[in-house]
């Protein structure tokens, strides 16, 4: 589709009397796709950012809009943050939707495939039409589908807004912190479950999350996505420097960091980015802490898999036995 490998996050596990004794992480993820579009005009990298990033694309192109405005001292206009406003919502309705159809009884995929339709459509034009009504029809059989949660739930140790302008430090002083970022003290999770006070190592907790973030997105949706507030802990941007702005995006998956520079004539001279699967995939991060005492049912390697994915990874998850496996 693009011409770019996204990467793939490999697994590495040892299984004794059927627990999890070890386990590793390891990333094979670029560290910035948008670094590659150094050089160009910002509204061109913008463009080939959201198309490069196939899951969350469009988190992807309005943070390194916003990163981009900061650096240049731009101001967006309301008419076009309200437009990115209504895309992200509308992305946040789409990626939730696509994951839960998995749980979805044959039946209802043709519902189902109207709802994607309609949130992805506004996803890319930025304009919430009529047929934005159609996903309430699929959501309404969502539930059905859910297994039912644990009364109480495992506190995640959340990354939030209060986090920005440390990421942001770090995204500029370290070239590096993209592949393996930290925080001292700290073993942050993202997500849809962690903005929701859940771990995503309960189960069930990333679904019920997703549910509950879509309807959220698909009301702001419908009720014409105009108050700014609503969307505020969604999207934040900020200067930290000369010619140097960052944003930070609540995308489907989780907190997205951008770092821009851009020159004076308007072109993006280096991007720095933290995805949410950096986080999630630390080697200490908190699907490693997870595993580490995880007891799979059946085969250990699906299973290990099932639980990788409550984590929302953005990439490929391989899970590969290492050392014992005396199940």
């Amino acid at each position: 589709m693009s011409g770019f490998d996204p990467g793939r996050v490999t697994v590495g596990f040892s299984l004794t009397n059927g627990v999890v004794t070890a386990a590793s992480i390891r990333s094979a993820r670029p560290l910035s796709l948008a670094s590659r579009f150094a050089g160009r005009p910002v509204e061109q990298a913008v463009e080939a950012v959201g198309l490069v990033n196939a899951v969350c694309g469009v988190s992807h192109a309005a943070a390194l809009t916003f990163a981009a405005a900061m650096a240049g001292q731009r101001t967006i206009s309301r008419d076009v943050a309200e437009r990115w406003r209504v895309r992200l919502a509308a992305e946040r309705v789409a990626e939730h939707l696509r994951e839960l159809v998995r749980l979805a009884p044959v039946a209802a995929f043709p519902i189902v495939r109207e709802a994607l339709e309609a949130a992805r459509k506004a996803a890319r034009t930025g304009v919430a039409g009529e047929d934005i009504r159609a996903i309430g029809a699929a959501f309404g059989l969502v539930p059905e589908w859910l297994p039912a949660l644990p009364d109480h739930p495992a506190q995640p140790d959340a990354l939030t807004s209060f986090d920005d302008e440390a990421v942001a430090a770090a995204l500029v002083e370290d070239a590096e912190f993209s592949a393996r970022p930290f925080l001292p003290g700290r073993h942050p999770e993202t997500g849809p479950a962690a903005r929701l006070g859940w771990s995503a190592s309960v189960q069930g907790a990333t679904d019920a999350a997703r549910l509950v973030e879509a309807e959220e997105a698909l009301g702001l949706l419908l009720g014409g996505a105009s108050n700014e507030g609503d969307f505020g802990h969604w999207l934040t941007a900020n200067r930290t420097q000369n010619h140097t702005g960052y944003a930070s995006v609540e995308s489907p998956r989780g907190r997205l960091y951008y770092s821009a520079v851009v020159q004076g004539d308007g072109r993006l001279r280096d991007a720095r980015v933290v995805a949410p699967t950096e986080w999630n995939f630390h080697p200490d991060g908190p699907f490693a802490r997870a595993l580490v005492g995880f007891r799979p049912e059946g085969d250990p390697v699906p299973a290990i898999a099932r639980l990788a994915a409550r984590f929302s990874p953005c990439v490929a998850v391989d899970v590969v036995p290492e050392g014992a496996l005396d199940a």
